[in-house]
Parts: structure tokens; C-alpha cells; sequence
């Protein structure tokens, strides 16, 4: 039987090896300079004793990440072509091709000091999840010095491209996006690696749970004269089931817009499924119109657009788990016009705030930890507070479902259409964001089925 965890010891120990040493021939792969090269260039002085200590071993750090940053198979292939290169050379007389590893020029010209700063920020910063920060935030400092250098008497000689829109290209000798920095960039990811605490899907009977206790909560305080928390829980609940089956992140049921939504209400009220309804089932658009079903109207900037637009999605009336979302959107209609409000964000205060997120969170959590303490459906050995969040759980618990339920990938794309206009990188999507109601019973097939089926 073959001895797999000596096999993985074995490779842990070459990976550590290989974080703390150099490859040989890295030099002749990445622009590299001691710790006190560097320094000088860096400061214009020598290194003063303890003092600098802490400085030049970042240095040092940075020269080994970039050197992870290449593949050591990379590294000793081009050391071997050097080297028969330089002994051809020697055979005949002729000066080699290459360039000299040195002197390099004075200042920093590949983002050295940019590495040393991530670095140190490595060292003092408190991560989140650990003690120390996670990669993906030490990246950021990569951007805030990119956009520094842009606004800088360097920068914006650099101003002109040679493309439009979003995904200009330009030439640019901004030491951030230089090759060395590229290989320190994965060097150092390759290094630290990677933990995160990703929210986690709920079953669709947690979430009708959740729905279920929050309206009791919500007309307890309406028979006891609380209308002001009872409404905010009304508006809190019809949050949670429209960001569910509309399959939204947290931030982008925000978007709803009253006025749109209190248009669009009469619409598919009357509505009726039609037998023998199933996943594979065909919908025509005759059909779709006669579906019951409440439309999900978003007014807002949608990333990759130009200005602020519309967007519908056409969901069904009740799912076949038990969602109500009609019934949560014409009780949020009702609390919002009970406050004078006709217009404007659908989730605001009575003076017409928009809703504050952390609040809603802070409530969502609170359910479920009701839920868990009382149900089966959030197992016990799940952290609530850091394992669940209006931000993504309730979308991955819309996704969850439909993968089991048979739905291809496309579901989510189709749902939320301005994601392909993220993924253009720039470029035009060929689609319009300005939704009309016409064009949103169209893609009932995908949008009403899939909350349909929930």
C-alpha cells in the first residue's frame, strides 16, 4: 500500500525548503538585489545596525516570495540554456547575448517598497479570521498605491490608451504593475495561502421558518401598539424572501424601488399554474403572462452601465416550499404607504433612510439563531454570527436548491443579468439593463420557474 502521508510530508518539507531558499539560477529569472543593495537604493544610505533590522528582512522576504512566484522547473530550465549558452560562447570566441546581472539602476523601478509595506502590514495589522491578515487584504495596498501613482507628476503623462471603455489598455511605468511585482504577488499568496469563513446556505425550510417567526413576532407588536417595530419587521421579512427568490446578494435588494414596485403589483395576481407543471415543462410566452406571479422592480447604477436604470424579474407568486412573495411585497406596500411613502427605496425608515444593512444582518442572524436553538435545520456545531450573513447566504441557499433540483448554471446569470456585464470585463454585453415588463415575462421561463421550484 503506498505510504500517502509520507508522500505528503515529503512535498510539506520541499514547499517549506523552498519558501526559506532560493531556487539556483533565480537571478538570471527576476531583477534581483540583496537586502542592502536594495536598501541603499531604497533610503540613498547604508543600513544603521538593529534599527533596520526588521526593514531589511522584509527586504529579504520580498526577494524570496518573487523567486516562489516563478516555477522552479521555469527557473532551472533557462539556468541550463544560460549555461550552454555561455559555454558555446566561451568555444568560439563571442561576447554572450545576455545582459549583465548588474549594476542596476538607482531608485525602484519593479514596486520594492510597495512589497516591503504589504509585508510590514503582514506583521502589525490583525487579521479577521487569524491574527494575521489574509492575502486578499494585503492586496489592496497594491491598488491604493496604483491609484497614487496615476494622480501623481508621473502618472498623468501616462494618461493616454490605446483602448476605450473600461478595459483601456495603456502603457505604464508604474513600479506596481511591473514583472517582478507580479512574481512577488504570487510568491506571496503561494506562501501564506488562503482562509476564509465563506457564508454558508440555509435550507429553504429554515428560510420559511425564519419568515414564519418573524410575522408572528411582527403582529404580536402590532397588537401591543409597537406598529413602528412591527413594520420594520414586516420590511425586514419581505427583504429576506425577495433577496431568496430573486436569488439577490444582500446589497442588491437595496435597489428596490417602491414606486416601480407598487406599478407593477396588480400584475399576475390572478394567475394560475398550470397542470402538471414540471422542471422540464415548456412555457410559452402566453403562458408566462397567465403565471402567477409579482414582478421585483431594481432602480439603480448597475456595474458596467452607463447611468441609473431598471431592472424586472418576474418571480412566482409562492414557491412550492412554502415562500410567499406576494404576500410579503404587498404587506411591505401596505407599511410603506401606512408611512406616507409612495416612492423612493422600498427598504427605508418612515422619513424615507435607506435601510441600514448592518441592521438587517444583526436581525437575520438573531432568527436564526432562534432557529437553531429550536429546529433541526442549521445544525449546532455552526457558528451563526460568523457562518451566515444577508450578503450571500440566502442567494447560496436559492442556488443550493436549484442545483439539486436539477437547473443548469446559467440560472443565476439569467436571473441577474447585470453579472454579464461584469464578467465583459469592459466591453459591451449586447444587452440592454432597461428591463420593460415585456422583456421580464420573456425570461419567465428561467426567472418564474426557478422561484417556482424553490
Amino acid at each position: 500500500m503506498k505510504d500517502v502521508s509520507g508522500n505528503l510530508w515529503h512535498k510539506e518539507g520541499e514547499r517549506q525548503k523552498q519558501m526559506l531558499a532560493a531556487v539556483e539560477g533565480a537571478h538570471l529569472c527576476i531583477p534581483f538585489q540583496c537586502e542592502v543593495c536594495w536598501f541603499r537604493n531604497l533610503e540613498g544610505r547604508d543600513p544603521r545596525g538593529e534599527r533596520d533590522d526588521v526593514y531589511l528582512a522584509c527586504i529579504r522576504r520580498a526577494n524570496l516570495d518573487s523567486m516562489l512566484g516563478k516555477s522552479p522547473l521555469t527557473i532551472r530550465a533557462h539556468r541550463r540554456e544560460t549555461i550552454a549558452v555561455l559555454e558555446n560562447s566561451r568555444l568560439i570566441g563571442k561576447t554572450p547575448a545576455y545582459h549583465p546581472r548588474g549594476p542596476f539602476p538607482l531608485g525602484d523601478p519593479v514596486g520594492m517598497s510597495l512589497a516591503v509595506d504589504m509585508l510590514v502590514k503582514s506583521l502589525v495589522a490583525k487579521g479577521r479570521i487569524e491574527n494575521h491578515v489574509q492575502f486578499a487584504t494585503l492586496r489592496k495596498l497594491r491598488a491604493t498605491y496604483t491609484k497614487n501613482w496615476e494622480s501623481s507628476p508621473s502618472g498623468i503623462k501616462e494618461g493616454a490608451s490605446f483602448a476605450k471603455g473600461a478595459g483601456r489598455i495603456r502603457p505604464t511605468s508604474c513600479p506596481a504593475q511591473s514583472e517582478w511585482f507580479y512574481d512577488f504577488l504570487r510568491g506571496l499568496e503561494y506562501r501564506m495561502g488562503c482562509q476564509s469563513e465563506p457564508n454558508h446556505g440555509l435550507l429553504i425550510g429554515a428560510i420559511v421558518h425564519l419568515l414564519e417567526s418573524l410575522s408572528v413576532d411582527a403582529r404580536e407588536a402590532e397588537e401591543s401598539g409597537m406598529e413602528l417595530e412591527a413594520n420594520e419587521l414586516w420590511k425586514a421579512g419581505a427583504y429576506f424572501c425577495t433577496l431568496t427568490v430573486a436569488s439577490l446578494r444582500g446589497h442588491e435588494g437595496f435597489y428596490m424601488d417602491l414606486a416601480g414596485l407598487r406599478d407593477h403589483l396588480p400584475r399576475g395576481k390572478d394567475g394560475h399554474v398550470p397542470a402538471g407543471l414540471n422542471q422540464n415543462s415548456v412555457l410559452t410566452e402566453e403562458m408566462c403572462r397567465d403565471l402567477p406571479h409579482v414582478t421585483v422592480c431594481l432602480l439603480g447604477k448597475f456595474k458596467g452601465e452607463i447611468g441609473v436604470d431598471h431592472h424586472l424579474i418576474i418571480v412566482a407568486s409562492e414557491t412550492i416550499s412554502g415562500l410567499r412573495p406576494r404576500w410579503w411585497l404587498e404587506k411591505l406596500v401596505d407599511v410603506c404607504e401606512s408611512e406616507g411613502r409612495y416612492s423612493g427605496p422600498a427598504f427605508a425608515s418612515a422619513d424615507g433612510q435607506l435601510a441600514s444593512s448592518l441592521d438587517y444582518n444583526a436581525l437575520f442572524r438573531k432568527y436564526l439563531a432562534r432557529i437553531q436553538d429550536e429546529t433541526s435545520l442549521i445544525p449546532r456545531d455552526l457558528d451563526v454570527d460568523s457562518r451566515f450573513s444577508i450578503f450571500r447566504s440566502l442567494r447560496k441557499s436559492a442556488v443550493t436548491r436549484l442545483e439539486r433540483a436539477g437547473f443548469g448554471d446559467d440560472f443565476v446569470d439569467k436571473m441577474n443579468r447585470w453579472r454579464t456585464q461584469e464578467r465583459a470585463k469592459g466591453r459591451s454585453a449586447r444587452r440592454r439593463m432597461n428591463a420593460h415588463y415585456a422583456e421580464a415575462i420573456l425570461l419567465s421561463p428561467t426567472t418564474w420557474r426557478g422561484s417556482y421550484f424553490l
